[in-house]
């Protein structure tokens, strides 16, 4: 048994109660099931023999009994099974879910099929888990029965059932020369449906994009090419599929044909009477069911074990960011120091280099320079969205790492570029600042990221839904209402990663309105993109290639005529 079998297997542990009680209704089904083909004899023999309506209807109400057994039972071990496959599953999902919000920011960044990819995870790949754990059932059930309908058949003729059951080897040999092949092109194809998924996201999250570049043409034969070939590869798989259902069914037909003509022999000699002929057909055409479920679930587990593989292999990824020892983070704290910082993606090239900085609390410190130069990289070290790759973050003279995660990120709050509202109404994206918090607070955040007016001037107020991402508020709008969200949380530490830098200036003047309000009386790091808004800042620090080239105050850095000077006045050319 396969280490992925096994933990399949365990994933029932937490339900073994309704487990139990799925093997006991296979049992009884099956029973049952097999017991009806024996009574099938005792019918026959009744009509043939002209035997008293009294002993019919004994026979008749046995067999009804019985198929009553079959009904209920197969119910219940169906239902119990479903159920059990979906609460397993959907535990499953949850933990990708979970998995893939502790993953580092490299990890999500290096994904080769992006968003799109990891969302197939998560509801393409537990759609295959979900169908085999449904399959189960089969093999509480179907193997129980062929075992009955075996007996059925030696009882009845044991050396007839064992000339017909020769060909059972074979049949075995071709099954599993099949499902070897019928695995490698699963993997394939829900390798190649990952990439579909991918494309199809990208089409939908991009579409302004690709209609404003005429770009629709590119992409559907993007995602043609990617069909055709998924396409293919299932062509195969399904060939594999379904060549064992014809072979399955001709053997079968020569079986049957060759009882008919022993029992056609054997009831002129007189050995045999024609009840003894119906129940052992009967028992050997019940025997069609069991095989072909049997067939069917050792495709599905092919599919299913492929799938779990793919999953257990995002669950066993070590790229999540390492919780911390449990540190509290201190109240009082005085200091954040940057000590001999260096930083790389996973290349040659390093994004940071000997970084060596301290801010002390209270101060409001400008990071400037060309793009790519590391400033977003070196702001974000400090959430944890990614950890240092040398040297190591303090507050005070405690490790970044030690700290509690979520104890550290409830001390600093982001405003990005990229805003990201949930597709709820305002007042839960202004919430989702401290879920924690009484939400009773939201409007006076709202008024001091000077977002009041034109929230109160919308139809629903504050209970207006923004829709996927904020599309239905302007760049403007959905900035304020991040800062209002950051506002609510009330976090030291303040990270504002160019937070107007997309905006026009209208827009920049009222959102700027609510950064000041932000910033009074905290801590912060401020990626500027345009100088004018941080003149006034405690310290700015010029950044190039990974490093700190220049650090002070804004007429000292004039002064210098270095770099920090040639920005500003390409800036003042603009």
């Amino acid at each position: 048994m396969s280490p992925t079998v096994k933990r399949l297997i365990s994933e029932v542990k937490p339900y073994k109660k309704y487990v139990a009680l799925v093997a006991f209704m296979g049992i009884a089904n099956s029973l049952a099931y097999s017991q009806m083909a024996l009574r099938v004899r005792d019918l026959q023999n009744t009509l043939q023999e002209g035997r008293a309506l009294g002993d019919l209807e004994i026979v008749a109400i046995y067999i009804l009994s019985l198929g009553l057994v079959v009904a209920v039972s197969r119910y219940f071990h169906l239902f119990t099974m479903k159920m059990i496959s979906e609460w397993v599953v959907n535990g499953l999902r949850e933990r990708l879910q979970g998995k893939f919000m502790k993953l580092s920011a490299g990890f999500h960044g290096d994904y080769a099929s992006g968003s799109g990819g990891l969302m197939s995870r998560i509801l393409n790949d537990t759609k295959y888990i979900l169908d085999g754990y449904q399959m189960l059932a089969d093999f509480f059930r179907e193997p129980l029965l062929a075992v009955f309908l075996i007996g059925n058949l030696l009882w009845l003729n044991w050396k007839l059932t064992l000339f017909v059951f020769i060909i059972l080897p074979f049949l075995l040999w071709f099954l599993r020369q099949v499902s070897r092949s019928i695995r490698k092109y699963v993997t394939l194809s829900q390798e190649q449906f990952e990439k579909i998924t991918s494309t199809i996201k990208e089409s939908i999250d991009g579409v302004k994009t690709i209609q404003s570049f005429n770009l629709a043409g590119w992409m559907t034969g993007k995602l043609h090419k990617q069909s055709e070939l998924y396409l293919q590869i299932r062509k195969k798989s399904q060939s594999r599929i379904e060549i064992m259902g014809p072979v399955n069914e001709f053997t079968a037909i020569c079986a049957i044909l060759f009882v008919f003509y022993y029992f056609g022999i054997e009831i002129q000699k007189g050995a045999q009477t024609p009840g003894d002929a119906l129940a052992f057909l009967t028992s050997m055409l019940m025997m069609n069911v069991p095989l072909k479920k049997l067939q069917e679930s050792y495709v599905k587990i092919q599919e299913t074990v492929v799938a779990a593989d793919r999953v257990y292999k995002m669950l066993d990824d070590s790229g999540e960011i390492p919780e911390g020892k449990g540190q509290a983070f201190p109240e009082n704290w005085s200091t954040i120091t940057y000590r001999n910082v260096g930083f790389s993606y996973g290349g040659e090239i390093a994004n940071l280099r000997g970084i060596n900085l301290t801010i002390r609390r209270g101060e409001q410190i400008a990071f400037v320079g060309q793009s790519g130069s590391g400033k977003s990289t070196l702001v974000n070290l400090l959430t944890r969205t990614y950890d240092p790759t040398e040297g190591e973050i303090l507050i005070d003279d405690i490790p970044l790492r030690d700290f509690d995660l979520m104890a550290l990120r409830r001390h600093v709050a982001v405003v990005s570029q990229d805003v990201f509202l949930f597709s709820e109404s305002i007042s839960e994206n202004i919430h989702a600042g401290d879920l924690e918090r009484s939400p009773e607070q939201i409007v006076d955040a709202a008024k001091s990221a000077n977002a009041y007016d034109f929230i109160s001037k919308m139809k629903g107020g504050f209970e207006n839904r923004v829709g996927d991402r904020g599309n239905l508020l302007s760049g403007g709008e959905k900035q304020r209402i991040s800062i209002a969200r950051a506002i609510f949380k009330d976090a030291p530490i303040l990270v504002l990663d160019e937070a107007t830098s997309a905006l026009d200036s209208t827009s920049e003047r009222e959102v700027q309105k609510g950064l000041d309000q932000l910033m009074s009386g905290r801590t912060s790091l401020v990626i500027a993109h345009r100088l004018s808004t941080i003149q006034n800042a405690d310290r700015i620090v010029v950044m190039k290639n990974g490093e700190i080239v220049e650090e002070g105050k804004h007429e000292s850095l004039l002064a210098k005529e270095g770099h920090y000077l040639q920005f500003w006045q390409l800036q003042a050319k603009v």
